[in-house]
């Protein structure tokens, strides 16, 4: 057996325990577009929108600065996901799809200081914008449309908490789909940029949003960065060329349509392809080895991932869809935080709509989670508000209620959060991270409370 040979076997045996440990690592098959998907967007915006608005804060930026700037836009581009990946912390993305889901966002480009942070934060927000649309207009109706059983028992949408792993195999394979009919940028380019994460603004924007430091969500910070990075840039790039062989019978050729124009000139006009060409790099002998390996694999356990179907035709032009009002939708958010008027609703990324409390079990669980971790120590008052808000009528069916034990802890915790201020609590030493932007963040409330009573007393005189 020739080196070649046998380098690619030690290759293969080792992405099948890779495989086999993500997916022991991930309780809940990772949510949102896939990693392709949301890099795909991040190419369509680049150059015409996501350039020009890091150019106006920082003008005096570098092409070879604006390259690595590039990196850390698609590193925030997938970041809420990043607790799905080994060595993550579930807890971090449910929070990020979940829990103020727009203040997140908002934080991150709110404390960032540099030009890469900034890019960072823009990535983030390309996140919000893709899950909003992408599950609301195609992933929740896909999954009803290939999964005719699931359609029977919960309708036309389906959720992410309804069937997670259905979720992953729609939105998996539309990512092999693409990268098989050539509409995605080749892995050289993706290579070429790199793909990078903030941890210090990522830090600030998610003791500022919740309170809490990373360090107390994560085992280790560094080691599920480090992951997460390896993951995105390397293992799921090599897999997608995998899959898109094991799958190769079964890739149908989608019909021309107005929205499959769209979709393609959004891609095309991207920039990369005059340097770099649209030919994804095909599976070669190793792709081929593993997937040859992979059919003999029971589609079952950590391996279940591997039964996806691609999408039928209907399915990708719903993709396609949701694409494009993705790629608009973005669009106008950078807009409107080009001109200081971005806002952004907390809305459940799983569903793209505020859901509100008592109607999603897995916002329920978060939320539960997060009053619990935070209950008696130092919070800024608009999570303290947050809280309050979601709580604010008890008779309703949350899903803490299925254990009775929890239920009373929480109701303790709800009242001891209504006779507390935000900033009476003492803060911890051991904290001062997040007991800086806490005080920062409750003096702010004092500041707009105050000026809100001037404001009514002057309409009074």
């Amino acid at each position: 057996m020739s080196t070649r040979h046998r380098s690619t076997l030690a290759s293969l045996f080792g992405s099948l325990i890779l495989v086999l440990f993500m997916g022991m690592s991930c309780p809940h098959d990772c949510a949102a577009y896939s990693v392709l998907t949301h890099e795909a967007i991040i190419d369509a915006a680049w150059r015409y929108d996501i350039k020009p608005l890091l150019l106006r804060r920082f003008p005096n930026a570098t092409p070879e600065e604006l390259i690595e700037a590039h990196a850390y836009v698609y590193g925030g581009a997938i970041i809420q996901d990043m607790g799905y990946y080994p060595f993550g912390s579930q807890f971090f993305s449910d929070l990020t799809h979940y829990v103020r889901s727009g203040d997140f966002v908002l934080a991150l480009i709110e404390e960032s200081k540099d030009l890469n942070e900034y890019a960072f934060a823009l990535g983030a927000l390309a996140h919000y914008a893709a899950d909003k649309s992408g599950h609301e207009f195609a992933t929740n109706r896909a999954v009803a449309i290939m999964y005719p059983k699931l359609a029977k028992k919960y309708g036309p949408v389906v959720t992410y908490q309804e069937k997670p792993s259905a979720h992953m195999k729609v939105e998996y394979g539309f990512d092999v789909d693409q990268v098989a009919e050539g509409n995605y940028a080749p892995k050289a380019y993706h290579d070429f940029v790199g793909f990078e994460v903030s941890k210090p603004v990522l830090e600030r924007a998610f003791a500022k949003t919740y309170s809490l430091d990373m360090s107390s969500v994560f085992f280790s910070v560094d080691m599920a960065i480090g992951s997460y990075r390896h993951a995105v840039s390397t293992v799921i790039p090599r897999m997608t060329k995998v899959a898109w062989h094991l799958k190769r019978d079964e890739i149908q050729n989608s019909h021309p349509s107005e929205t499959k124009k769209q979709f393609v000139y959004n891609i095309s006009s991207s920039g990369y392809r005059k340097e770099w060409g649209h030919v994804y790099e095909t599976p070669g002998f190793g792709a081929r080895l593993k997937a040859f390996f992979l059919r003999l694999v029971p589609k079952v356990g950590p391996f279940s991932g591997l039964a996806f179907h691609p999408p039928t035709p209907a399915v990708e032009q719903l993709y396609m869809s949701s694409f494009n009002q993705t790629l608009d939708q973005y669009r106008a958010l950078l807009l409107a935080q080009q001109e200081q008027r971005l806002q952004l609703p907390n809305d459940n990324l799983d569903t793209g709509a505020v859901t509100g409390a008592a109607t999603y079990r897995l916002a329920d669980e978060t939320y539960a989670k997060l009053l619990d971790k935070t209950s008696g120590k130092p919070i800024s008052e608009a999570l303290r508000q947050d809280f309050l808000s979601y709580y604010a009528d008890l008779e309703k069916p949350y899903a803490t209620k299925r254990d009775s034990k929890a239920w009373h802890e929480l109701i303790k915790e709800v009242d001891r959060l209504k006779s507390t201020h935000a900033d009476g609590i003492a803060l911890p030493e051991e904290s001062p991270s997040v007991s800086a932007l806490v005080i920062q963040e409750s003096q702010r409330g004092a500041a707009k409370t105050g000026e809100a009573e001037t404001d009514r007393n002057n309409s009074k005189d």
